[in-house]
């Protein structure tokens, strides 16, 4: 980074355009960055320090403590708050918008005070935005703009967005009430990457360099320099009219920054004049930008129609980031595009059969029923699942006496009897997960409902022969066996997640990379034989897949591909309600989609597997090749990502070098098994840099898949830590629990769980 010296007065230090792009990511992290940042930038203006000072509404000591310790810390010394001068602007905008997008998980809604550290803004100032904008931190709490005159929207409706300068315009209009489905409901990391990708962008917009100043008409046309009149598309008139005449039944709502006036004065004589005296004005506070203005109204409109929301939200995101792109000087017009909402059918419940034959499916039906909504009266099972309420009586019955289930709090249902909720209970089974990857042997206890009863890890530093990794294995799977007896009352058995390829049926590892040895290794056989009980083997990925469906869920119920990160790079997908493995438990191998893409092959002509499909080594190594001072040994990964994490730009490139590559090969899965939901997870996937993997892979789904415009992808980071080893033991769950019909009753790997 440019260094920055002598910040005084009378210096106008120099920034590189990477220093100014680093600067303007780093201020889209909060109303309080943008500040910071907007200093150091004055300060490369020339911009005097008073003059700074003025423009920013804070103090002179403020301006002066900021720009000295970027000079002697570059960004690492912008993070630390100021101890004397006034606090920063608060964009109030930003804050509700913030508030609507929800916290990381596990929490469900944001306190106060958290959203307040976390933003850097008072308790105190963050209740009175609160209040000004009618918004709370629960769920479902929808803002109310304060702007004058106040907006009488009950479902603001984001129809048309104009900006140019210091001057815009974004057009409302009364969303219809819902009809029909609403589509899948968002959940919080739908909420928070959606707004940050729509944020980034617009904020790219309203920080572009505005045009040269020029001499300009009192009218609605600004006159750019020579006197020549700037082209109608750069005023907002135009977009108004167009959108009135698309809504000919509707009163336009128009919240207005900047010159109002400039707005309302179109010529008489002028076509679009009826559409802007008919329009409704508001004044924005000063208080509040445009750019998170529109993400809030986004926000609230994805929360209340989700399913018809979401292109139009992409469609928005993808307009700015073009705009941002070009560079041009030119105003930010976007409209609405008129998009039919599709009636897709519900997806199919799978019904039950009242047979006697079939009870022990009809029992797994309930269990799973439970399982994904936490838990349900008698009544809501038979709903849901289609049984009779005699067949579900008898069947939860049976599963109480079986000690199976739990009875929770009776709860009113109005008249009649009071429901009674009935849920799993998490002691009443236990599961062993191991997760065998080159780097380390990975062993939980997970009981029942997800919790985690032990945890043991084992690095593999020189060593990773078949007879070394079996023996510590087993070790470490018989001491986690030892304290899941005594918290459940029964062990299932144990699951193990591998890389591929695999021959999932015998229980076989074939030669997977940087596995030196283990060209036909029977892990099954050899594991069943020194723990004595029954084991499961599965590919990491698929694995992985499943502990997101058994841990998630309400939420990963429907379909979904687990993209996996680690050693290698792989997926798992849940399709039409089941796990898909393939005929040989193979299914997922994404490293040779990632060669087409890019355009790699062998000498014979077929796909050669790239470098970025084993991401964590990827990583280190472009790190080195890029000058990075990188730790030979265990860490080198964590090291490179704590780099980035502090805004090291060379670290930073690599990351999200390596994460594109990746996100081509999801491309290739996307379009080739049509879901919506993406899920991010696996050992490469650290917190530190999650945000930056998540951004490269949703950002490539939804800007390159043929079916882009039909269907939205949203990417998700995965939930349970060590995926692969909790999603190990999940599968021993999912295969005594999951309701399925298949020859002789068994699943179809033909697996027992019970020994």
């Amino acid at each position: 980074m440019s260094a920055m010296r002598d910040m005084d007065e009378a210096s106008k230090p120099v920034l590189s355009d990477r220093d100014h792009e680093a600067l303007r990511a780093w201020a889209r992290g909060g109303p309080e960055r943008s500040v910071r940042a907007r200093i150091v930038l004055d300060a490369a203006a020339g911009l005097s320090v008073s003059g700074s000072a003025r423009a920013l509404g804070i103090s002179r000591p403020t301006v002066t403590t900021w720009r000295k310790r970027y000079a002697a810390e570059g960004l690492a010394g912008l993070e630390h708050r100021p101890r004397s001068g006034r606090p920063p602007q608060v964009d109030e905008a930003d804050v509700v918008a913030a508030t609507l997008a929800g916290p990381p998980a596990p929490a469900r809604t944001w306190s106060a005070r958290a959203l307040a550290d976390r933003i850097g803004v008072s308790h105190t100032t963050l209740t009175g935005v609160w209040r000004r904008w009618q918004v709370g931190p629960g769920e479902g709490s929808l803002p109310t703009v304060p702007v004058d005159p106040a907006l009488p929207c009950a479902r603001a409706e984001l129809l048309g967005v104009w900006a140019r300068a210091d001057r815009a315009v974004l057009v409302i209009g009364e969303a219809p009430a819902p009809e029909g489905q609403r589509g899948r409901a968002t959940d919080a990391d739908e909420r928070r990457s959606r707004h940050a990708a729509l944020a980034a962008q617009l904020d790219r917009v309203r920080d572009a360099e505005p045009p040269p100043a020029g001499p300009s008409a009192t009218g609605a046309h600004a006159v750019a320099p020579g006197g020549v009149p700037a082209p109608r598309d750069q005023e907002p008139d135009a977009l108004i009219a167009t959108i009135a005449a698309r809504h000919p039944r509707r009163t336009l709502h128009l919240i207005a920054w900047g010159d109002e006036a400039a707005y309302r004065a179109t010529p008489d004589g002028h076509p679009d004049h009826d559409a802007l005296r008919e329009a409704s004005w508001h004044r924005a506070d000063s208080t509040m930008s445009w750019s998170a203005t529109a993400c809030t109204i986004a926000l609230a409109e994805l929360a209340q129609f989700p399913g018809r929301f979401r292109p139009v939200l992409h469609a928005l995101t993808e307009a700015a980031r073009a705009h941002a792109d070009a560079r041009g000087d030119c105003a930010f017009s976007w409209q609405r595009s008129e998009t039919r909402v599709r009636r897709t059918p519900p997806r199919p419940v799978p019904r039950a059969f009242n047979q006697l034959a079939l009870g022990s499916y009809n029992e797994k039906l309930v269990i799973e029923s439970i399982r994904e909504a936490g838990a349900l009266s008698r009544v809501e099972i038979a709903e849901q699942t289609g049984l009779t309420p005699q067949a579900v009586s008898r069947i939860t019955r049976n599963l109480l006496t079986a000690g199976l289930l739990a009875e929770d709090g009776r709860q009113s249902a109005g008249a009649g009897k009071p429901r009674v909720p009935l849920r799993l209970r998490p002691d009443a089974a236990s599961a062993i997960g191991v997760h065998l990857d080159p780097e380390m042997i990975s062993v939980v206890a997970v009981d029942l409902c997800g919790g985690i009863l032990d945890r043991r890890q084992m690095h593999l530093f020189e060593r990773r022969d078949p007879g070394w990794c079996l023996e510590h294995m087993t070790r470490l799977a018989l001491e986690s066996a030892a304290v899941a007896r005594q918290a459940s009352e029964a062990l299932l058995g144990v699951g193990v997640a591998v890389p591929g390829p695999v021959d999932a049926r015998a229980g076989i590892v074939l030669d997977p990379p940087l596995f030196d040895g283990w060209e036909q290794v029977e892990l099954k056989a050899e594991l069943i034989e020194r723990l004595g009980t029954a084991v499961i083997v599965e590919k990491d990925a698929t694995a992985a897949a499943i502990g997101e469906r058994w841990l998630g869920a309400a939420d990963r119920a429907g379909d979904f591909v687990y993209l996996y990160l680690g050693a290698g790079a792989g997926s798992g997908a849940f399709l039409n309600g089941d796990v898909y493995r393939g005929t040989t438990g193979n299914a997922g191998e994404m490293g040779e989609l990632c060669a087409i893409r890019t355009g790699l092959l062998t000498d014979e002509g077929g796909p050669r597997m790239v470098a970025e499909c084993a991401p964590i080594s990827a990583v280190v190594e472009q790190a080195r090749a890029a000058g990075l001072m990188v730790p030979q040994g265990d860490g080198a990964y964590d090291w490179v990502c704590e780099a980035a994490a502090r805004g090291d730009d060379r670290a930073v490139t690599v990351l999200e070098s390596v994460a594109r590559t990746v996100a081509l090969g999801a491309v290739g899965i996307i379009d080739l098994l049509d879901v919506e939901l993406l899920v991010v997870g696996g050992p490469a996937v650290l917190p530190s840099v999650a945000d930056l993997y998540l951004g490269q892979i949703a950002a490539a789904v939804n800007r390159f898949p043929v079916a882009r415009r039909v269907r939205d992808v949203h990417v998700a980071q995965s939930r349970p830590n060590q995926a692969a080893a909790v999603g190990a033991a999940a599968g021993v769950f999912h295969s005594a629990f999951t309701p399925r019909l298949s020859p002789h009753g068994r699943s179809a790997r033909g697996a027992s769980t019970r020994g």
